[in-house]
C-alpha cells in the first residue's frame, strides 16, 4: 500500500540536548505510524539525508532512546489501550544515555491520530526517586505538568512497569515543523534493571532486525517533495505500541 496522508497539527521544540532541570517542552501534533521493511528503510534514509536535517538530539548516525513506562495499580493505561478507549495517556521517564544527569518526565495524551506531549526535565536524583514510587519531588518544580503528574501518579499509585529501548534516526525541516523518525532494534526488559543501568543484557527483541517503525509528523500539511518520497515505499499500518507491546510481552499484570 502506497503512502496516504491527512492534515495535522504539529508544534516542535527547537532546543538541543542541553536541557536543564525544570525545562518544560510541549508538543501538539498529528502522528501517523507505519511499519516498513529494510529495502524501504535504506531508500528513505538516503532520501532524507539529502532533503532534511537531523533533529537536535543526534546526527546522521542517529541515537538511542530509553524509556521507563509507569501505570496505575489497576493498570488503567494498559487496559484503556486494550479496550481501545478514544482517549489514552502514557506516563514515562526518558533518557538518551545512561550517563545523563537529567531525565524527561513526560505525559502523553492521545486522541486517534492527534496527541499532546508535555515534557518536564527533572534531575537524575528525582528520576531515581520516581522509579521507587515516590513522586514527592515533582512538588519541587513550579510547573503545571509537575502538578498534574504528582496528582495522577500519587492518587492512583503509579509505579514503573516496563522499559523499552531503541535506535532512532530523526529528521526535521527548519520551517514547516516536519518531523520524521525511523525507529529500529526495538527491545524491552523489566524496569527493575534500572533506567540508568549501562549493562546491555536481559533484553528481549520486539521487532525483527529488518523492520523499522516510521512516524510522520507535520504541521497542517506535508511538503510535496516529502510526500513524493514517501509515496514510493510500502507503508503498512504499524500495530506496534512501545508501551502496549512491552506490557503484553512482560506479562506484568496486577489485577
Amino acid at each position: 500500500m502506497k503512502g496516504e496522508f491527512v492534515n495535522g497539527i504539529c508544534k516542535l521544540n527547537g532546543s538541543g540536548l542541553q536541557l536543564s532541570a525544570n525545562d518544560h517542552l510541549t508538543v501538539s501534533r498529528s502522528e501517523l505510524k507505519y511499519l516498513i521493511g529494510l529495502k524501504d528503510r535504506l531508500y528513505l534514509l538516503h532520501a532524507l539525508d539529502t532533503l532534511l536535517i537531523p533533529d537536535a538530539y543526534g546526527d546522521y548516525s542517529g541515537y538511542s532512546v530509553r524509556s521507563v513506562y509507569f501505570d496505575s495499580y489497576d493498570n488503567q493505561d494498559f487496559n484503556h489501550r486494550l479496550t481501545k478507549e478514544p482517549f489514552q495517556k502514557r506516563i514515562r521517564l526518558r533518557i538518551y544515555n545512561p550517563t545523563d544527569t537529567t531525565a524527561k518526565f513526560e505525559i502523553k495524551k492521545k486522541w486517534s491520530h492527534s496527541q499532546v506531549k508535555d515534557s518536564l526535565v527533572v534531575s537524575r536524583e528525582h528520576a531515581l526517586e520516581m522509579l521507587e514510587g515516590n513522586f514527592e519531588s515533582l512538588n519541587e518544580y513550579d510547573d503545571p505538568i509537575a502538578e498534574l503528574g504528582y496528582e495522577i501518579c500519587s492518587s492512583m499509585a503509579y509505579r514503573p512497569v516496563s522499559m523499552v529501548e531503541y535506535k532512532r534516526r530523526a529528521y526535521t525541516h527548519p520551517q514547516f515543523s516536519t518531523r520524521i523518525t525511523l525507529d529500529n532494534e526495538l527491545r524491552y526488559r523489566n524496569w527493575e534493571y534500572g533506567l540508568f543501568d549501562d549493562a546491555d543484557q536481559n533484553y528481549q527483541a520486539v521487532t525483527d532486525l529488518t523492520e523499522t517503525i516510521l512516524e510522520v509528523k507535520y504541521d497542517q500539511f506535508l511538503l510535496p517533495y516529502i510526500q513524493t518520497v514517501l509515496s514510493q515505499i510500502d507503508l503498512k499500518p504499524c500495530p506496534i505500541s512501545k508501551f502496549g507491546t512491552s506490557r503484553s510481552l512482560l506479562n506484568e499484570f496486577y489485577y
